[in-house]
């Protein structure tokens, strides 16, 4: 009993109780006070774990959120080399003299020069909901769509 007690006066030496409150003859202390103060407390631990839990659910949103940029980063930088080893390769062809090649070449240059619009759109969907996600966008998009799935 005495090991007890020793152990919660220095667990409320801890949450800032003063040894002052309790009298050291007869181990009387003023509960009124204490319930409040342990009230308090729990208050102020409740609020703590609540804040704990909206910043990990922030900073989980956020490395989310840099992941998927990085994937549209890779995504981006692969087709713009694979679209300058393209051009180049194209551009290799059309100064090659004599080919019987090149007149063709020329027209469908001509003919691919019409304007179009790209859109592009990048996120996180959940595994079991990937399938899904993908019928519904090939529907909206009537099947002109590039859907890349990252690991």
């Amino acid at each position: 009993m005495a090991r007890r007690l020793r152990l919660f006066k220095e667990q409320m030496t801890k949450a800032g109780v003063s040894p002052s409150m309790w009298s050291t003859r007869d181990d009387h202390f003023d509960l009124e006070h204490l319930e409040v103060k342990l009230e308090e407390l729990e208050a102020e631990l409740l609020e703590i774990n609540a804040n704990n839990e909206k910043l990990q659910h922030t900073y989980n949103e956020l490395l989310e959120y840099k992941l998927v940029l990085e994937k549209v980063g890779e995504l981006f930088s692969s087709a713009k080399n694979k679209a300058v080893a393209h051009q180049k390769e194209l551009e290799f062809q059309t100064t090659v003299e004599g080919s019987i090649d090149s007149p063709l070449l020329l027209e469908q240059e001509e003919t691919t020069t019409k304007q179009i619009k790209l859109g592009f759109i990048g996120g996180l969907v959940h595994r079991e909901k990937s399938i899904p996600f993908e019928r519904i966008i090939f529907r909206a998009a009537r099947g002109n769509l590039f859907l890349k799935q990252g690991s």
